[in-house]
């Protein structure tokens, strides 16, 4: 009887098995590969048509210099993304401690303004004192009196202020004038930091920013945004505490608010949801895009569910007349899954340089420095009087000083915010922003309307009527230096107007994320979608996601579960004494019914349910099923049974399904591509972790190392210590399995590149881990090796046996990746030709073979290399001509050349160091340039 229903017995011990799994966290990691995918195939949200990322981008940092930033240039931009109708900005900025003082641009001007009052102060006085003493009303003492105490009582005090004034108008607090430009803007967010920073703050300011920015409105009757917020800190890893970490004082007390900015990463590495509230003291603080929401939302109380956060009576986004609940689903644990754009962050959301807004500063000086000069030129009529492009450029500059102190009184009235949010003494209006950005305009209009009016003509014709008093050369500077005012004047304000009107359609209204997007950040991070995609492009897409309503909801993993254990367990009993094609197909739409309802679920509803349990229960259960009552009704098939345990690559297990004949000893000689790699110094290395990390280190990089072979159709054949031995050609047959194998190897190293940055980031590992890889091609026997008990699916040959060779030649030359040239020439050549991009060493005789070997040096993909990379390689070659017609000394001096341009790639510096011992002590007897190898 129990014979019987051993396959039910055995679908039990699935289920119970993958439940452990499960709760273990075992089927995480493929999860979120299969959320991705299924992410991209939902409707791809729409994107809000307000968000606008102002970036400081390549172009930025080429013009105004390398981050950090003087404050004056983001302060100055704030102010004109006001003028230009800007609703809100988002610093994705942490300022946390205070900059030096800066040059203050208008210096010469004022510093010129003071210098004039003084020096006619002092000419009065002086006037004075030499009438007083030319009238006889003084004696001699009397006057020398009176000029001692002239000198201590009125010169000194007057040249002691003008010192001050100086000092003052060098320097300028680009602190103090960012702090008025965030309160002029008006909606202005900072960051706040959720992790202890060890930051020491005052109380009161800690109390002020709590009183400003936390949210007291929430209900969380069970704790479990705390709890969250600490799993948060358990989930990340790191000994890191919460806290509570504002901006500068200075800074916040003219913001809008503040939120913050800490990203969950899941175990992978990739942000797929975010938290968006943490519990402090006295309140609630909100994700860096949230907290706005909530502003423009005002939500009349904030729920806190198992699974979901509800707005209650909220704004509706697109309709603020009318109030709607809204409910953000949650995960397990609290965080918004965010509803990803599928695309580039190139092709997101709209995007504005803070350069552009610098230029039109820059534009705006410019034409205010070419009416002061074309002030200074003084032209009169045949009466004596002026002309009237005098009166007309006074006005405008007049007009302009005018706007200039109008602004400086506006930014004096920024002095902060109150608790309440009112501003201390009543801050800036309407009408004054209205005002002054109403008489900027009116200025420009007017500098326009001065370029077209018939000033220019007026002082062509004077010009004209003047040549015969003036001699040649005098009268045609003067009139080519007038035609050049009038082009510069008539060109800046054509750009300024034209730029000004471009830029508020841009700005008007938008909701501004304020970041950085340089390709030389490090703020990157790992989306569903994109490998490096810039930080800042999380805010816009929480922002997106919460705006449009367009949630993920992501349903708990045991749900699932339980429906695919449901399925499994019927389909054992439901099938029992079923013919062969019905279990299998019963079985088969089981696992399909537990893959494809929740991959449905997502693509049509955005309701996530975690697939990879469901389909393992349900996979495995099938299976299992099968192959017992398979066994049980043919005993005589048991060969297939143990042929089972003796493979683990995924492919041969298919190709002997498929043909079980090839369980057999024995194999076939095939022109194949052979892979070996190994760790640079790697017993150093592990001396300095413990035995039980260095397994784990080593599990971890060798099986990123392994999926970029595997990723080109590679096998795995065995792992040696820290090496890798595989190959490319069976038991699939590759089309070119050399260029399989090189591109493998450079995305191993790839690869590395990336393990060692999060690595030692995350202080993981004491050093970098460096892999040599050597790679030939050639003919070898590949099948299975060993006994009937014991068997291998290996390669062996003397093909096999150069590869081997060629990854311990890499030490000579201090380079990583080897190939021979039978490799290279197969890899390179057909429509592969000329992607890859390789140099080429010299002709070696390794260890145990006779037969030099052409040595080729492989850098990566052309298209994948930076300009400096090829441009060295250009130089290299050229260095190994040089090498080859044994001009050592010109070759030596293009080898160290070739090293300067990438100082990581050392190779040329082993080929200099030969030419200069060549040069030195000459060259060996019947020297032909084949290098003999004398270890492994």
């Amino acid at each position: 009887m129990l014979k019987k229903k051993v396959d039910r017995i055995a679908v039990f011990g699935v289920i119970l098995l993958c439940g452990v799994a499960g709760f273990l966290n075992f089927f995480q990691k493929f999860d979120f590969r299969l959320y991705d995918f299924m992410l991209s195939l939902r409707a791809e949200p729409v994107t809000r048509p307000e968000i606008l990322f102002v970036e400081i981008d390549n172009r930025s940092l080429e013009d105004l210099g390398p981050w950090p930033w003087s404050r004056d240039i983001l302060a100055n931009s704030l102010l004109r993304m006001k003028e230009l109708g800007a609703e809100t900005a988002v610093f994705d900025i942490e300022y946390l401690s205070p900059s030096k003082l800066g040059v203050n641009p208008q210096a010469s001007v004022e510093i010129s303004n003071a210098l004039d009052s003084q020096k006619k102060d002092v000419s009065e006085f002086l006037g004075q004192f030499a009438e007083a003493a030319v009238s006889g009303m003084y004696g001699n003492s009397e006057l020398i009196a009176l000029a001692s105490e002239a000198v201590e009582d009125w010169i000194n005090p007057e040249f002691d202020s003008l010192k001050e004034n100086l000092i003052s108008s060098s320097f300028q607090d680009n602190d103090a004038l960012f702090a008025k430009a965030i309160q002029f803007f008006g909606d202005t967010w900072l960051t706040v930091n959720i992790l202890d920073l060890d930051i020491k703050y005052p109380g009161e300011y800690l109390d002020y920013v709590g009183k400003r920015c936390l949210f007291s409105n929430v209900e969380d009757k069970k704790g479990l945004i705390e709890k969250g917020n600490l799993y948060y800190l358990t989930d990340q890893g790191g000994d890191n505490r919460l806290g509570f970490c504002p901006a500068l004082e200075v800074f916040m007390r003219g913001a809008g608010g503040a939120g913050f900015t800490n990203v969950v990463l899941d175990s992978d590495g990739t942000r797929r949801r975010v938290e968006l509230l943490s519990r402090q003291d006295g309140g609630y603080a909100a994700q860096l895009t949230f907290a706005p929401i909530l502003k423009k939302l005002d939500p009349e109380k904030i729920i806190r569910t198992n699974f979901s956060l509800k707005l209650m009576r909220a704004k509706n986004p697109d309709d603020e007349g009318e109030r709607i609940n809204i409910t953000i689903p949650l995960d397990s644990h609290g965080r918004m899954p965010v509803n990803w754009l599928n695309r580039e962050f190139i092709d997101s959301f709209r995007r504005e340089s803070v350069v552009m807004l610098y230029q039109l500063d820059e534009t705006e000086s410019k034409i205010v420095s070419i009416l002061e000069t074309l002030g200074g030129f003084s032209l009169w009529d045949a009466q004596g009087n002026f002309l009237s492009y005098k009166e007309e450029t006074e006005g405008l500059l007049n007009d302009y000083d005018y706007i200039s102190q109008y602004k400086n009184y506006l930014l004096d009235k920024c002095r902060g915010f109150a608790e309440d949010g009112s501003a201390i003494d009543g801050g800036i209006s309407e009408e004054e922003y209205t005002d002054y950005f109403d008489a900027r305009q009116s200025f420009f209009e007017r500098v326009k309307a001065f370029v077209e009016g018939s000033y220019f003509d007026e002082i062509a014709g004077r010009l004209e009527e003047m040549q015969g008093e003036l001699d040649e050369q005098n009268f045609l500077e003067i009139k080519a230096g007038v035609n050049d005012l009038y082009d510069a004047l008539k060109n800046e304000i054509l750009i300024y107007l034209g730029t000004f009107a471009e830029k508020k359609k841009a700005y008007e209204g938008s909701f501004c994320i304020v970041g950085n997007t340089a390709s030389s950040t490090t703020d990157l991070g790992t989306t569903p979608f994109n490998r490096a995609y810039p930080n800042v492009g999380t805010h816009a897409n929480v922002y997106n996601t919460i705006m449009n309503r367009s949630f993920v909801r992501e349903i708990h993993w045991i749900f699932g579960f339980i429906v695919a254990s449901l399925f499994a367990f019927g389909f054992s009993i439901y099938t029992t004494g079923m013919k062969v094609w019905r279990q299998n197909i019963d079985g088969i739409l089981t696992v399909i019914f537990s893959v494809g309802i929740p991959f449905v679920l997502m693509s049509v509803f955005r309701i996530y349910v975690p697939v990879v349990a469901p389909a393992v229960v349900t996979g495995l259960s099938y299976l299992l099923v099968v192959m017992l009552r398979f066994v049980t009704a043919e005993k005589d098939k048991s060969v297939l049974r143990n042929a089972f345990s003796t493979y683990l690559a995924p492919a041969v297990v298919e190709e002997i399904v498929k043909d079980p004949s090839k369980l057999k000893l024995g194999g076939d000689e095939k022109r194949m591509t052979a892979l070996f790699s190994d760790i640079k110094a790697f017993s150093s290395f592990s001396e300095l972790v413990t035995p039980a990390k260095l397994v784990s280190i080593l599990n971890e990089y060798l099986g990123s190392m392994s999926d970029k072979i595997l990723a080109e159709q590679g096998t795995i054949d065995k792992y040696i210590g820290d090496s890798i031995v595989s190959f490319f050609g069976a038991p699939i047959d590759l089309e070119n399995s050399a260029w399989n194998a090189c591109i493998s190897a450079v995305r191993m190293k790839q690869e590395e590149e990336r393990f060692n940055r999060q690595a030692l980031e995350k202080g993981i590992i004491p050093r970098a881990l460096q892999t040599r890889i050597g790679i030939n091609t050639g003919d070898m026997v590949v099948g299975n090796m060993g006994t009937s008990a014991k068997m291998n699916y290996t390669i062996m040959g003397d093909a096999v046996n150069l590869a081997s060779r060629l990854e311990g030649v890499n030490k000579a030359y201090k380079s990583w990746i080897l190939c021979s040239d039978s490799t290279w020439n197969e890899a390179n050549s057909g429509d592969k030709f000329g992607k890859l991009a390789g140099r080429k060493f010299d002709r070696v005789r390794v260890v145990g073979r006779s037969e030099p070997v052409q040595l080729w040096n492989i850098l990566g993909l052309k298209d994948e290399l930076s300009e400096t990379v090829l441009e060295s390689l250009e130089i290299f070659e050229e260095a190994m001509d040089f090498y080859i017609k044994k001009d050592f000394v010109k070759a030596g001096k293009l080898f160290v050349k070739a090293n300067k341009l990438v100082p990581e790639d050392e190779s040329p510096l082993v080929y200099a160091q030969r030419c200069r011992e060549y040069l030195e002590n000459g060259l060996p007897e019947n020297w032909d340039g084949v290098v003999n190898m004398t270890s492994k």
